[in-house]
């Protein structure tokens, strides 16, 4: 019934449900960050995340994840690594629909990268929505009016790092599938996280494991949720669905944590979220008339 619906639909559910299973790993993580040190969140999120991987990679077998660049696969791990320490250690310290507000820049850093590392057209209208982006970033953080949080300049660190993995994503993405990049990220993740979590282990209750079995299922959701929103559809068609991240993000944040964002973390988003738009469909337009003349030549 789901393949029988239309491609921008499936899009659109597949991000929507991205952006939920975030919220809800992000969610059950602040739960846990009074009780176990952050080293050790990220490892079980890691190897629960493993573990949901595991049925796929039993039926695709080893040639699921065979791949000649290894060295790339590394390269994302590594980057991954430091993301995702950053990114559950602001959760642990800020409201999470500023932090939400925040990740929506995501693309747009992305494209800033995209222009300083792979040379790519510094178009005039790519510059406009992007500042559009980062005028939304500065309404959140308010820098002179407002104290920026030590969770808010970890998550601002955090989306640098994204940006840079989306270049090596658009690398690995030409050779590489979806499910068989995710698999290398856990691969990698899983032995790495623990070295630091041996250094500030504590046995976790029976609830608290099962915390954690919810948290690397929500994580592994996030990223195959993404991936295959992609996949079914143009970013043009998907991005704007992003944009509810910081809706379930302030609901579970409300109801869990009685965090109430303030208006300019709304008005904020919305710029962000207008900038991303805004360059999601020039850059679809441009990609359009790029491929009509190569056709036309």
């Amino acid at each position: 019934m789901f393949n029988a619906l239309s491609a921008p639909v499936r899009g659109a559910i597949w991000m929507m449900g991205s952006t939920a299973a975030w919220a809800m790993m992000a969610a059950l993580t602040r739960h846990l960050s009074g009780e176990i040190h952050v080293f050790e969140i990220v490892f079980f999120r890691s190897l629960f995340g493993m573990a949901f991987l595991l049925p796929w990679l039993f039926r695709k077998g080893l040639r699921g994840i065979y791949t000649q660049r290894l060295g790339m696969h590394m390269a994302r791990g590594f980057v991954g690594l430091a993301t995702i320490y950053l990114v559950f250690s602001a959760i642990a310290l800020s409201p999470l629909a500023e932090l939400a507000a925040i990740m929506t820049l995501r693309p747009i850093m992305a494209t800033v990268a995209a222009v300083i590392v792979l040379g790519e057209a510094a178009r005039g209208r790519r510059w406009s929505a992007t500042i559009i982006g980062f005028i939304g970033a500065l309404i959140i953080l308010r820098p002179g009016l407002n104290e920026v949080s030590t969770g808010t300049m970890l998550m601002l660190a955090a989306v640098v790092l994204m940006a840079t993995l989306s270049i090596i994503m658009k690398s690995l993405s030409r050779t590489e599938t979806p499910d068989c990049i995710v698999t290398w990220q856990m691969v990698i993740f899983t032995p790495l996280t623990l070295i630091p979590a041996l250094y500030v282990w504590q046995t976790p209750s029976l609830p608290q494991l099962a915390i954690f079995v919810f948290i690397g299922m929500f994580g592994t959701l996030t990223q195959r949720g993404l991936t295959r929103a992609y996949a079914a559809a143009d970013a043009t068609v998907v991005l704007p669905f992003e944009f509810t991240r910081l809706v379930f993000s302030a609901l579970l944040g409300f109801l869990f944590f009685a965090e109430l964002p303030d208006m300019w973390t709304w008005v904020g988003g919305a710029l962000i979220f207008a900038g991303t738009i805004t360059m999601a469909h020039l850059e679809g337009r441009d990609d359009g008339v790029s491929s009509g003349r190569r056709r036309l030549h």
